[in-house]
């Protein structure tokens, strides 16, 4: 697992995600009497609150390696080669994004199989790392880590949820995801967001990550909808954001 890389990427991914957008595959709208796509919604598009209609899309990347769902007005880009974990290192943004404030997630399989034998004990390990990283100026952890909400790759997952400020970078809370099959292909997804974003795209950043597979994965998604009411909630405010914490650096899931 490239600990260090991780830490070291945490603002990067945001620039590449917020301000480099290469797209390089190719997508399709889905149908919509395919079970597990998500029924279309309504979402705020821009800062002056317009409604545009958002479909779900299937993502298919170029060398055909995996595919995920994504909304129609989020972003796919691609990681700079020097600077990829390995053959899968996709970010996807979240409409109106900037180098500060908006979402992203970050969709990795390492070029190396994993020395941990499973998903906690990487993340974990992941954690220490953290802590005793010198260029780390907070980190706070929200939501330990559990394996019982999440499947990633159709493999059981584990994630948990934390704050971080680095020396050269802005705060941001982050929602890391991370399975290891049998062979020992680790895949991890990391979901990046300003601390006013972050509930606010949670279910959309869940519904993605339960959706991502890779190639020759057939693994069906029987409820493709984290939310139980079968479909994804795109960007759908969360009750438990408290509208008191806009502007402040005291991130809490309520």
């Amino acid at each position: 697992m490239l600990l260090n890389p991780i830490v070291m990427t945490l603002c990067l991914a945001l620039l590449l995600a917020f301000g480099i957008h290469t797209a390089f595959a190719s997508s399709s709208e889905d149908d919509n009497d395919d079970e597990d796509s998500p029924q279309n919604e309504q979402t705020q598009s821009s800062p002056a609150n317009q409604q545009s209609q958002v479909t779900w899309k299937t993502f298919k990347d170029r060398e055909g390696l995996f595919t995920v769902k994504y909304p129609s007005n989020w972003v796919p880009s691609g990681v700079a080669e020097s600077d990829r974990a390995g053959p899968i290192d996709t970010v996807f943004s979240s409409p109106g994004s900037t180098e500060t404030t908006g979402s992203d997630l970050e969709f990795i399989e390492y070029a190396q199989p994993s020395v941990f034998s499973t998903p906690k004990e990487a993340l974990e390990q992941e954690i220490t790392n953290l802590q005793n990283d010198p260029t780390i100026t907070k980190f706070e952890i929200e939501r330990p880590v559990e394996c019982s909400k999440y499947t990633l790759n159709g493999l059981p997952a584990c994630g948990y949820i934390y704050e971080v400020k680095t020396t050269d970078g802005p705060s941001l809370a982050i929602l890391a995801v991370d399975a290891i099959a049998s062979d020992g292909k680790e895949y991890e997804v990391y979901y990046h967001s300003d601390f006013n974003s972050f509930e606010h795209f949670l279910p959309t950043a869940e519904s993605m990550i339960k959706s991502f597979r890779t190639t020759g994965n057939s693994s069906e998604v029987t409820d493709f909808s984290l939310t139980g009411q079968g479909k994804a909630n795109i960007g759908q405010q969360s009750n438990n954001l408290n509208s008191s914490n806009s502007g402040s650096e005291d991130f809490s899931l309520g």
